[in-house]
């Protein structure tokens, strides 16, 4: 089952509403309960002590007088209204402010009800010596009273949840929008579509969010993009070959030698694209332990000797004892690379210098020729990989492809500069350890 953030937003929404709510009537009642224990012990405290008022004063207080003085004390107004009736029980007379006939029933201490005027009135009975005081008040005013404190406290309570809904609103409308729009982009991309999504916002975490995927398909773009280039120049790099290999056996007369270099060059491609694909997979920093490139370097020069001087070329090298962490297999391929590219792209007497040396706690591989060299603007272009500038020939493309993995596997980079001193083309390998 899947929710929407709105139907989060609505179902929040509707809680608040709810919550608060319940929130004022349970705090009317509350309010209710307590508001009537407050009255009536005001009433039973004015009547008490009123009945002992008048029981200390009784002597000098005439029937007459009393009833003046209750009416004007308690004189009855639109905001309340008391009944006082004050019983005097040795001679049966009564004095009260709101004119009545009404005989004492019980002269009893406690709550009192009566029916007077067309009201219901709710109060309390004191007695003190021969008096007996009832003060009462209208029992509709508690009503009234309460209807007055829940306006009170409902207006504010839905003013404030009005404004909390307002901007709770805006909060999600705020918070969602951007993810909402973020989801509706995705949705309506397909798997070419890996353009980065343009999606303004301040909330950090949706930046995070959009920065994130943005990173995510530009991996994915530049690795279908280096798949597709690797597709194009293995199939070039294998047509050169294979062509040779049909024209010779469609020949009359096989030329075995002919036949050898070729199947070898595909030998060599093969393995080319093995180490490649293994290079892609991730998983040589396992393997990596400490490595005397001096000395792997030393025996790879050597075994390349007899090459160079069959193409009528001179390899000398100057190699500084050095130590990294890393895979001698790609290590010595690495360089095999390299002078392999030297031999198929320079001409007869050309000079080969490989160098080794550690300065200022980097390693630093050269190799330097002093063939024609590669002019600034394509020297850009080989960090792109699979870059092929002679189509009769194997071109740079799979070695250097490999070049730059190893040295991105060992926390190296790549570089191809322009000889200082001569002609040519110096490859600069920096090995951060």
């Amino acid at each position: 089952m899947r929710i929407r953030l709105s139907h989060l937003a609505v179902l929040l929404a509707l809680t608040m509403v709810v919550t608060a709510v319940a929130g004022v009537v349970a705090t009317y009642r509350e309010a209710g309960d307590e508001l009537r224990d407050v009255l009536d012990d005001d009433l039973d405290s004015q009547a008490r002590l009123l009945a002992r008022l008048l029981e200390a004063e009784g002597s000098r207080l005439s029937g007459g007088d009393l009833t003046g003085l209750l009416r004007t004390t308690f004189r009855p107004d639109e905001e309340d209204t008391l009944w006082v009736t004050v019983y005097d029980t040795a001679d049966g007379s009564f004095a009260s402010n709101l004119a009545h006939d009404l005989p004492l029933e019980e002269p009893r201490n406690g709550q009192l009800r009566l029916k007077h005027g067309g009201h219901a009135w709710e109060g309390f009975q004191r007695r003190e010596g021969t008096l007996v005081v009832q003060l009462l008040r209208r029992a509709d005013r508690y009503g009234e009273v309460g209807e007055e404190i829940l306006e009170e406290i409902t207006l504010p309570v839905l003013v404030g949840s009005a404004v909390n809904l307002a901007l709770l609103a805006g909060l999600i409308g705020l918070s969602s929008w951007p993810i909402t729009r973020l989801a509706r982009e995705i949705e309506s991309r397909n798997a070419d579509s890996l353009a980065p999504v343009a999606l303004p916002t301040l909330a950090a975490e949706i930046a995070v969010l959009r920065d994130t995927l943005n990173g995510m398909m530009a991996s994915v773009d530049t690795a279908l993009k280096r798949e597709r280039q690797f597709a194009s120049d293995v199939a070039h790099e294998l047509r050169t070959p294979l062509t040779t290999l049909k024209l010779e056996l469609a020949g009359d007369e096989l030329d075995r030698d002919a036949l050898r270099n070729e199947v070898n060059r595909l030998a060599r491609l093969v393995e080319q694209l093995l180490i490649l694909a293994r290079l892609e997979q991730g998983r040589w920093q396992s393997a990596f332990a400490p490595v005397e490139l001096h000395t792997l370097y030393q025996r790879e020069i050597e075994r390349f000797g007899t090459r160079v001087q069959r193409a009528g070329m001179t390899l000398r090298s100057e190699l500084d004892p050095v130590t990294i962490s890393g895979e001698a297999t790609l290590l010595q391929a690495l360089l095999q690379n390299l002078l392999n590219n030297v031999l198929r792209h320079c001409p007869p007497g050309t000079s080969v210098v490989v160098r080794l040396r550690r300065a200022a706690g980097v390693a630093v591989l050269e190799v330097v020729d002093t063939g024609p060299g590669i002019p600034e603007g394509q020297r850009r272009q080989l960090h792109q990989g699979f870059t092929r500038f002679d189509s009769r020939s194997e071109g740079l493309g799979i070695g250097l492809a490999i070049c730059q993995r190893i040295a991105q596997v060992h926390g190296a980079t790549l570089e191809f500069l322009a000889n200082d001193d001569a002609p040519g083309l110096r490859v600069r390998v920096t090995f951060v350890q």
